[in-house]
C-alpha cells in the first residue's frame, strides 16, 4: 500500500551559497503538479518534495528524509546535466531503502531511460507529460507491490530487456489539471536564488500557460509534444490571483516554450491579466517566439506589467534556421527585437557551433546581435548535443564520440568565461562540423568586443532597465550578465563611461 511519497528534484551538487548555483534556478514546479494530481485522486496520500539545489549536503539530507519520512514510493526528476548526481541519489536510495520502488521522470530519464533502467538505478521511467501516468502508477501500486509492466507512457525492464510501452495521449484540456501544490514548498528555502527573470525565487510564482511547441528544433527534448495546448485565460488568471491573495506574490515567471503562439490567445491572457491583476510584474525568460510579435502584443505586454523577456534567435542565417528546424523569420525577428528592447528589459539568445556552420555564418549571427542597441543582455551559447535528439542522430557519433559528447553537458552553457571549452566539433570532421575550438575562441573575442562590451548598447539598455529596477537590482542584473558576484556601482559607472 502506498501512503507516503517522496519526490526529489536533482540538480548539479555544489555549494548552495555559490553564485553559479543560485543563478537561473527555480523551485520544482513539475513535482508540485504531480503531487496535486495524485492528491486529487488519492487524498489520503502524504507527500514531501526535496530540491537538491536548496541543500549544502543533498545526500545527507536525503538520508535523513528516508529515515524520518519513511516513503514507500520515490520519484526522481533531473535534467540531462544532472545525470551524475542522479546516479548518486539513486545509489544512496538503493543502499538504504532497497525495498522502495523508484520512478524517474523529466528530460534525463525521458531520453536516457535505457541507461538508468539497465543499471538498476530505478524501477520505471516515465516519458513526457507525467500527471496521468503518475496517478495510474500509484493506482496499480495501491493494489499490488509489483511494478506494472504495461502502463502507457512508461518504460520498464521485462525479462532483462528494456520495454518501451505505448505512449500516453497528452492531456488536451489543461484546465482539468489542479494548480501546483504550494503547501509542499517552503519559499524561504529559495531566498537569494535568482530565477531566469532575475527575480528572487522566494518572491515569485512560476506559471505554465501552455504546453507543447509546434517547432522542430533538432536540439530540443520536446517533452510536451508538437502541438500547442493552452490553458484558458480564466484558468491562468485564477491561479495567479490565488498567489496574490494567499501568498502576497506579485512577481510571475511564465516558462512556456512558446507563450505567444498562437498570438490571439496570448493577447487574450494578457488583456485579462491587465484587467484583473493590476500592479503585478511579469517575466518571460524563455517562452517567446521572436517572429510572432506585433505592436498590439507589445502594448498588451506593457499593460499586463511585463518587465523582461528573452527572445531566442539562435542563428541569423536562414540556411541554418532551416537546418535546425526553428525556421525563424529573421526579418520579422529583427523588427520585433528592436521594438521590444525599447520597451522592456530584453535578452537575446544565440548559439554557435551548428553542424555545417562556417566561421563566416557564425560572424553573421554575431553581427546581427550587435545591431540591437537597446538589448539588455545578449547571450551567446555553445551548441549542446543531447542523447536521443535529432541532432545526435544527425551526427551519427561513434561510441567513443558519444562518450565525449556526454562530457559536454558538464561544461558551462554560456561563453562569458572558459579555459578549455571542450567543443564537440573537435570530435568530428570539418565536413560535419567546420568550426573547431580555436574558431570558437576567436568568435568569442569578436562577441565580447562588438556585442557584450558595446558602450552604446550598455548605456541605452541601462536607461531601459532603470524604468523597472532599483539601483541594487540593476547591480544584481549586471552581476549576472557578466557572471561577476562582486560587480559594484563603480564597475557599472566605468561601463557607462566607456566610449
Amino acid at each position: 500500500m502506498i501512503s507516503r511519497i517522496l519526490l526529489i528534484d536533482i540538480e548539479l551538487f555544489s555549494d548552495k551559497n555559490s553564485h553559479t548555483q543560485i543563478w537561473f534556478s527555480h523551485y520544482p514546479i513539475g513535482l508540485l503538479y504531480l503531487a496535486s494530481a495524485a492528491k486529487e485522486a488519492f487524498p489520503e496520500l502524504e507527500f514531501k518534495v526535496f530540491h537538491t539545489a536548496t541543500s549544502n549536503n543533498p545526500i545527507k539530507d536525503i538520508e535523513s528524509l528516508l529515515a524520518s519520512f519513511k516513503p514507500n514510493l520515490i520519484g526522481l526528476r533531473a535534467m540531462s546535466r544532472g545525470k551524475d548526481p542522479f546516479k548518486l541519489v539513486a545509489e544512496k536510495i538503493r543502499e538504504l531503502r532497497p525495498d522502495v520502488p523508484i520512478i524517474a521522470g523529466g528530460p534525463y530519464p525521458s531520453t536516457c531511460y535505457d541507461e538508468i533502467l539497465l543499471a538498476d538505478m530505478v524501477n520505471m521511467a516515465v516519458i513526457g507529460e507525467g500527471e496521468l501516468t503518475f496517478v495510474d502508477i500509484i493506482g496499480h501500486l495501491m493494489k499490488s507491490p509489483a511494478i506494472p509492466l504495461n502502463l502507457k507512457g512508461t518504460v520498464v525492464i521485462e525479462q532483462g530487456k528494456v520495454k518501451v510501452n505505448e505512449s500516453r495521449p497528452l492531456i488536451q484540456n489543461l484546465d482539468i489539471i489542479p494548480f501546483p501544490d504550494f503547501s509542499l514548498l517552503n519559499l524561504k528555502d529559495y531566498i537569494g536564488f535568482k530565477n531566469q527573470g532575475l527575480q528572487d525565487v522566494s518572491e515569485c510564482a512560476i506559471i505554465f500557460s501552455t504546453r507543447g511547441c509546434p517547432y522542430g528544433c533538432f536540439y530540443c527534448h520536446q517533452l510536451f509534444g508538437k502541438r500547442i495546448r493552452r490553458r484558458s485565460a480564466e484558468n491562468v488568471v485564477a491561479e495567479m490571483k490565488e498567489h496574490v491573495e494567499k501568498r502576497g506574490i506579485k512577481n510571475f515567471i511564465f516558462i512556456d516554450d512558446t507563450f505567444n503562439v498562437p498570438m490571439p490567445e496570448a493577447k487574450k491572457i494578457l488583456a485579462l491579466i491587465a484587467q484583473k491583476l493590476p500592479g503585478i510584474r511579469i517575466n518571460f525568460p524563455n517562452g517567446f517566439r521572436a517572429d510572432h510579435i506585433d505592436d498590439e502584443l507589445i502594448d498588451l505586454l506593457e499593460q499586463a506589467g511585463t518587465v523582461e523577456m528573452a527572445l531566442a534567435v539562435e542563428t541569423a542565417v536562414p540556411r541554418l534556421q532551416k537546418l535546425i528546424g526553428k525556421n525563424l523569420d529573421i526579418d520579422k525577428a529583427r523588427k520585433a527585437i528592436d521594438a521590444a528592447s525599447r520597451r522592456f528589459i530584453t535578452r537575446t539568445l544565440f548559439i554557435v557551433g551548428f553542424p555545417t556552420e562556417t566561421f563566416e555564418e557564425a560572424m553573421e549571427t554575431i553581427n546581427f546581435a550587435a545591431s540591437f542597441e537597446y538589448v539588455a543582455q545578449p547571450m551567446l551559447s555553445l551548441l549542446r548535443v543531447y542523447n536521443n535528439s535529432r541532432l545526435f542522430d544527425m551526427l551519427e557519433p561513434t561510441q567513443e564520440q558519444a562518450a565525449q559528447i556526454a562530457l559536454q553537458e558538464k561544461n558551462i552553457m554560456h561563453l562569458e568565461m572558459f579555459d578549455d571549452i571542450g567543443f564537440y566539433g573537435d570530435l568530428f570532421s570539418a565536413e560535419k562540423v567546420p568550426l573547431k575550438s580555436n574558431d570558437i575562441k576567436e568568435l568569442l573575442s569578436c562577441w565580447m568586443r562588438s556585442v557584450l562590451i558595446n558602450p552604446k548598447r550598455i548605456n541605452k539598455s541601462h536607461a531601459i532597465a532603470q524604468n523597472y529596477l532599483n539601483p541594487e537590482e540593476i547591480l544584481e542584473f549586471y552581476r549576472n550578465v557578466f557572471d561577476k558576484p562582486l560587480f559594484s556601482e563603480n564597475d557599472l559607472q566605468r561601463l557607462l563611461k566607456l566610449k
